[in-house]
């Protein structure tokens, strides 16, 4: 677990109010350091904590209230679905699931992290390559960030369903 605040977080971003807080929850040291790097180059974003499991995470986002969450799916003890299902469930945040199944075949990944609660997924970083693919994800990655951490997600209690990921303000008549 590693918590930061305005005197050890991001160097960039000391107390900017306006920077969008994020929390990364990864497995993967090498996956979770790629995320921070790239979250922590912009500006406009402060990395707050870091989880290496879901159950940290649980505990990190009653503590750091981030403005959003970055959540890898496979974790060992608790996985990203459950994690995200756990935090709808206890304090509603925009999750963007980051993960390797985001554009392949297995879509039934992508389906249950939206029904857990998330707002998003992305696909995960396959390395440090400067080159143009990963400097496109990159920039996606960055712009989905700042975009979805205004996004309030209601509770499975608001919503009185399973949809815990829907909006506040969204038409749910159809």
């Amino acid at each position: 677990m590693n918590c930061r605040n305005s005197q050890t977080g991001n160097a960039a971003t000391p107390n900017l109010p306006s920077a969008v807080r994020v929390l990364v929850v990864e497995d993967s040291p090498t996956a979770r350091a790629l995320l921070v790097h790239l979250l922590e180059g912009d500006s406009e974003i402060q990395v707050v904590g870091e989880a290496s499991d879901g159950a940290q995470a649980v505990e990190m986002v009653e503590e750091l209230k981030p403005d959003l969450i970055t959540m890898d799916v496979v974790m060992p003890d608790m996985d990203g679905l459950e994690t995200t299902r756990r935090i709808m469930a206890r304090r509603p945040t925009p999750i963007v699931i980051v993960t390797a199944h985001a554009g392949s075949p297995e879509l039934n990944v992508v389906f249950e992290a939206m029904k857990a609660g998330a707002v998003d997924v992305a696909p995960k970083p396959t390395g440090f390559d400067q080159g143009r693919e990963q400097a496109d994800w990159g920039r996606e990655l960055l712009d989905k960030i700042k975009a979805l951490a205004s996004v309030r997600p209601r509770s499975v209690e608001e919503t009185g369903s399973s949809g815990a990921g829907m909006l506040r303000g969204e038409n749910t008549d159809a």
